[in-house]
């Protein structure tokens, strides 16, 4: 049963980030794929270790009425919404007994990622609007993620309401429901940017590494960026430690410590 701590100040959650989990194929972004091997080893870690999937609206009903949450809440998303993520991720996650939210580019539902193709990565293709009502009646969450993955930080006040706010409406029409949260493309966000998402949306997430709480800025969410070259122990120490930043700085420390016991003569093994 989910078991809200006494003091909301104790609740921390960490958002993972994903875009590709589907098999190798040649050309591909390296980076934003992950094999279905490994994802499943990591989405069993984290049931094995007490952690439970929750969706956007889920953690907003928790901010606003303080809605009971699990004790360890994590957040899976998705962006881009790859056709491979329906075949290999959201199964994954059912079998698991996971919740998610995926984040569309709305003018390109069922047609491939002209953004990666543009940085001369593989095409592929993305989910269709078939497949997103499917999964929409499966516990999986569906948020936007603009009209054409543009940069936000470019685009003048018009274009970016075109992009964040037209993104809103045709998801609205495709699942005939509001969409409450956005994913920034590129994890790229102005001032402009987020407060247009702010007047049209309950929930932003950025692509800034961290704990989420209840003093985060709702349209900043933080999330973890998964890469195909973390290792389970990786995973590991960023759930606990919540992101790379700090296992960066750890291993500076580490580094600097060796360093100067090696000048002091002092034997480090």
């Amino acid at each position: 049963m989910p078991d809200t701590p006494r003091n909301p100040a104790s609740v921390r959650c960490l958002a993972l980030l994903y875009h590709h989990v589907g098999p190798y194929r040649p050309g591909i972004y390296p980076e934003l794929s992950i094999a279905p091997s490994l994802f499943e080893r990591q989405i069993a870690w984290l049931a094995r270790h007490g952690y439970t999937g929750i969706r956007p609206a889920q953690w907003l009903a928790w901010l606003q009425t303080g809605a009971a949450l699990p004790k360890k809440p994590v957040l899976l998303t998705f962006d881009d919404a790859y056709a491979d993520i329906a075949e290999f991720a959201l199964p994954t996650l059912r079998r698991y007994g996971f919740s998610a939210s995926v984040f569309i580019v709305s003018a390109y539902v069922g047609a491939t990622n002209t953004w990666d193709e543009l940085q001369g990565y593989a095409q592929l293709p993305l989910m269709t609007a078939a497949q997103i009502r499917e999964w929409a009646m499966q516990d999986i969450e569906f948020g936007a993620h603009s009209r054409t993955h543009a940069h936000l930080p470019q685009l003048n006040d018009d274009a970016l309401a075109d992009e964040i706010v037209g993104s809103r409406d045709e998801l609205a029409n495709l699942l005939g429901t509001s969409i409450t949260s956005f994913a920034y493309p590129f994890g790229e966000y102005s001032d402009a940017a987020r407060k247009i998402v702010a007047a049209n949306y309950r929930l932003g997430f950025s692509c800034l590494g961290g704990f989420n709480r209840a003093t985060t800025d709702p349209f900043l969410l933080r999330r973890i960026y998964l890469k195909s070259h973390h290792s389970m122990p990786v995973f590991a120490l960023i759930m606990r430690m919540g992101g790379m930043q700090r296992l960066e700085g750890l291993r500076i420390r580490l580094a600097l410590r060796t360093r100067l016991k090696r000048m002091l003569g002092i034997h480090t093994s």
